[in-house]
Order: C-alpha cells, then sequence, then structure tokens
C-alpha cells in the first residue's frame, strides 16, 4: 500500500469511527425519547383519571359505574398507546439490526462495497481500484475468467453505481462498513 492509500485508508476508519459515535448517541437518544413517550402517556391517563374522578353528577351509583367505565377506557387507550409506540421503536431497531451489505455491491476482488463499479468485457463487475491494481501486479488478464484484459477494456458500470447509490443512501452506515475487519 502506497503512501496515499495509507491516509485513504486512515481517513476512512476515521468516518467510520464517528458514524459510531453518531449511532450509539441515537441509539441512546431512541431510547430516552421512548422512556420520556410512554411517561407522557401514563401522565396524560393519570390526568385523565383525575378529571372522570373529579367530575361531579346527580345519581352517585350511575356515576361510579359510569367512572368506572370511563377510567377503563382511559386506561386501555393508554395500553394500545404504549403498545403501538413500542412496536414502532422496535420496527426501528429491526431496521438497524439488519446491516448487511448484499453481495452483489462487494467487490469480487476485495470482497468490501464497490467505489467505482467497472465491467469487463466478459461481463463481470470489479471496483475499478482493484481490477486496476490486479492489472498491474499480477498481469493483464481478467481475475475470474482469466480472458485477456487491458484498462482500456473497462467501461463504468452506470446502472451498479446507481443501485450503490440508492443503496448508500438508504443505508449511510455502509459507506463506513469494512467487510474484512
Amino acid at each position: 500500500m502506497n503512501f496515499g492509500d495509507e491516509i485513504h485508508a486512515q481517513m476512512r476508519l476515521a468516518r467510520r469511527e464517528k458514524f459510531r459515535m453518531e449511532e450509539e448517541k441515537r441509539v441512546k437518544e431512541e431510547g430516552d425519547l421512548q422512556i420520556y413517550l410512554r411517561r407522557l402517556i401514563d401522565e396524560d391517563v393519570s390526568r385523565r383519571i383525575s378529571e372522570v374522578l373529579s367530575a361531579e353528577s346527580s345519581a352517585e351509583a350511575q356515576v361510579d359505574e359510569e367512572k368506572a367505565e370511563k377510567m377503563e377506557q382511559i386506561t386501555s387507550e393508554g395500553e394500545q398507546h404504549k403498545a403501538q409506540l413500542d412496536s414502532l421503536f422496535a420496527q426501528v431497531d429491526d431496521r438497524r439490526r439488519k446491516r448487511e451489505i448484499p453481495d452483489f455491491l462487494c467487490g469480487k476482488i476485495s470482497c468490501a462495497l464497490l467505489q467505482d463499479p467497472v465491467i469487463t468485457p466478459s461481463g463481470i463487475t470489479y471496483d475499478r481500484a482493484d481490477i486496476k491494481q490486479h492489472l498491474h501486479r499480477v498481469g493483464h488478464f481478467d481475475p475470474v475468467t482469466r480472458a485477456p484484459l487491458t484498462e482500456a477494456d473497462l467501461i463504468p458500470n452506470l446502472a451498479m453505481k446507481e443501485v450503490l447509490e440508492h443503496f448508500l443512501i438508504e443505508n449511510p452506515w455502509a459507506k463506513y462498513e469494512d467487510l474484512l475487519s
């Protein structure tokens, strides 16, 4: 690895660490938010029950029955709201846990996320830097098919680049993920 590659690798590691720290902060904030919202729901239920209990009516027996019914309804609504809240946060957790880079977005040589995808005449997609390094160090042939190959034969894979950009927009963590580490 030359000096420029080493600098790039260190910058990538620093960005990855920064993203990891931001992610930890975000997870903590989401947990705090969930606790806060559950507490607000509980406080709302308590306030509404207090209002029902303090309301006056003429027929005491009928009032007690109506109050009990209203209090049960308020409590039930509060439990439903907390269940919906927990479900929402669980969905966010599931999405966060499913952090895998699909194989088709990984380079055939480095097994890392493609940065600049190019396609060879044989139809195989490689990362430009990896295939150029292979051509200079190993020889002028396709590493998979062994067919003759030069840098001039490499064509930018625009469709794969578009798919890759879309994946990175939806999964910003992947920019800093090294599959080999």
